[in-house]
């Protein structure tokens, strides 16, 4: 109850209202999608980045590749583009993995628009509420006639509601807005580590492929061969 009006009359009396019920209703959602999104999809970077250098040391490319797979989060996918294509040549890798990196910002970032604009125009909206509000409550009086502190003040009151409802969305939507953009940077700047950790693993295990396969190539050392024995002449008697 808000004085004497309840809250259906409010919604009745503002069509404002329930545009701003609708934010609050499209803020909480995607408040609560982009929460469980980056509840599900964590995963401890460093952990991840130990057991799969082991993997690729030892030589076993495909194991490495099905724990990529097996594993949830941006770098799992990223490492797997990156294992994926590790035999391609290093200008090319290097793309392959910033573009899987940036898929995973945008990804990332769904649906994080929606709150900040939110966080902008609910405000703006409550604030567009209260005027209209004011505007039908001083042409009620000049149409009636009759007017009063007490009349004033109500219809005053019934105009800010919608100001102090466009407040609420927007604290909430640039709340969680600010909390999903720092997760975002933290994992972003996990995922630049990650790659750079991986392009120096990828060198030893490149160097270390060159020079096995130098020593492989190295021509062996062949004996001469005799010379061959001269014949002796054959004394002819006589």
């Amino acid at each position: 109850m808000f004085g004497e009006l309840s809250l259906i009359d409010v919604f009745i009396a503002s069509p404002t209202m329930l545009v701003l019920l609708l934010c609050s209703i499209v803020t909480v959602g995607y408040a609560i999608e982009r929460s469980l999104y980056f509840k599900t999809s964590w995963l401890d970077t460093g952990r991840f980045m130990t057991e799969l250098a082991n993997r690729l040391k030892s030589g076993n490319a495909r194991s490495a590749l099905d724990y990529c797979n097996q594993s949830k989060g941006p770098v799992a996918r990223v490492m797997g583009q990156a294992v994926r294509y590790m035999s391609r040549s290093r200008e090319e890798l290097v793309q392959r993995v910033d573009t899987a990196i940036e898929l995973e910002q945008v990804e990332m970032e769904r649906n994080l628009s929606v709150l900040g604009t939110m966080s902008n125009i609910a405000p703006l909206l409550g604030l567009f509420g209260t005027v209209i509000g004011i505007i039908r409550a001083f042409a009620d009086i000049a149409r009636t006639g009759s007017g009063g502190g007490a009349v004033v003040a109500m219809g005053v009151s019934e105009a800010l509601l919608t100001t102090a409802a466009g407040i609420i969305v927007a604290v909430i939507a640039t709340i969680f807005y600010n909390i999903f953009v720092r997760k975002i940077r933290t994992r972003t700047a996990k995922l630049e580590d990650a790659r750079e950790e991986y392009f120096g693993l990828w060198s030893q295990i490149k160097k270390r492929t060159h020079a096995s396969a130098d020593g492989q190539q190295a021509p062996q050392k062949t004996s001469a061969p005799a010379p061959a024995k001269q014949k002796q002449p054959v004394a002819v008697l006589t």
